[in-house]
C-alpha cells in the first residue's frame, strides 16, 4: 500500500523547505520569491486534490511543477502516489525512480517504488554490492565528497612538505585521503556509467523487444508498462534496449528516460 498521512506530510515540510531555499536564492532555477511562493501555492493546491482524490488535477499540478524545472523530491515522489493511485503504472516508476536518483536512500521512495513494481509485474533491475553501495549517495553527494576529499588532500600533501616533522601525521593522512577521493570518483564514474547508458521506463502495455528496428522483426521478449530496460544507441524512431542479458530494439516513443 502506498505509504501516505505522516510520510506526505513530512514531504509537504520538506518541498517547503526546499522552497523557502528557493528563495533565498540557493538553487539557480529560482527568479525571485513570488516564483518560489507560486510554486509552494501550485503544491499545496495539488496535495488538496490528492486528498480529495482528484487524482487527475493532482497529476496535472505536480506535473506543471516538474516541468517548470522544480523536479524537487517531494514533487516527484508524490506525483508517482498520484499515478500509482490512477492505475498509470508506467508514469507512477518513472516518478518515483527519478525521486530515488535525487535521494536514493530515503525509505518511502524505495519502499513505493517496490509497490508500484510489484503491481506491474516487473522486477527492479538487480546490481552487484559494490555498484549498489555506489548508488547509495547521489551524484550530488559524492561529487562534494570528492571536492572536500581534494582539498584536504591538497591540505596534507602541503602539510607533509612544509612540516617534516609531522610527517607521522601527515603521511598516513594523505594515503586515507587519497583512498576517499578514489572512492567518491567511483561513486562519480556509477553515476556517469547511468547517464552514459540511461534506463528508460517503458510507459504503453504489452511492448515487444525486437530483434531490429523494424516493426516486422522477431520478437525476442514480451515486457509490461512499467519495466526498466537501459539504453544502448538510438537508430531513427527506434530506441536498442538492454534487458538483463537481452539486446534488441522498441519504438522510442514507448520509453521515458529517467535523467
Amino acid at each position: 500500500m502506498i505509504a501516505r498521512g505522516a510520510q506526505l506530510k513530512r514531504w509537504r515540510w520538506s518541498c517547503a523547505v526546499a522552497l523557502v531555499l528557493l528563495a533565498l536564492g540557493l538553487p539557480a532555477r529560482a527568479a525571485n520569491g513570488d516564483d518560489s511562493h507560486r510554486y509552494a501555492r501550485q503544491f499545496a493546491d495539488a496535495a488538496r486534490a490528492y486528498d480529495d482524490n482528484l487524482l487527475a488535477e493532482a497529476i496535472a499540478g505536480w506535473q506543471a511543477l516538474v516541468d517548470e524545472g522544480q523536479a524537487l523530491p517531494a514533487v516527484l515522489y508524490n506525483l508517482g502516489n498520484a499515478h500509482y493511485r490512477s492505475g498509470h503504472l508506467g508514469p507512477a516508476i518513472l516518478a518515483y525512480r527519478r525521486a530515488q536518483r535525487l535521494l536514493p536512500r530515503d525509505p518511502d521512495i524505495r519502499a513505493n517504488l517496490g509497490f508500484a513494481a510489484q503491481s506491474a509485474g516487473i522486477a527492479l533491475p538487480q546490481r552487484t554490492p559494490l555498484m549498489a553501495l555506489l548508488l547509495d549517495l547521489s551524484r550530488a553527494e559524492w561529487r562534494g565528497c570528492a571536492e572536500v576529499a581534494f582539498w584536504l588532500l591538497f591540505a596534507a600533501g602541503a602539510a607533509w612538505i612544509v612540516w617534516p616533522r609531522g610527517r607521522f601525521i601527515s603521511r598516513p593522512a594523505c594515503f586515507v585521503l587519497a583512498v576517499a577521493l578514489a572512492i567518491a570518483g567511483a561513486g562519480l564514474w556509477a553515476h556517469h556509467d547511468l547517464r552514459a547508458t540511461p534506463e528508460c521506463v517503458v510507459m504503453q502495455p504489452e511492448q515487444k523487444i525486437l530483434a531490429s528496428p523494424l516493426a516486422t522483426a522477431t520478437p525476442l521478449v514480451a515486457i509490461p508498462e512499467g519495466a526498466l530496460v537501459r539504453q544502448v544507441s538510438q537508430r531513427g524512431a527506434w530506441t536498442e534496449v538492454r534487458l538483463d542479458s537481452t539486446r534488441g530494439w522498441l519504438p522510442s516513443d514507448v520509453l521515458a528516460p529517467v535523467p
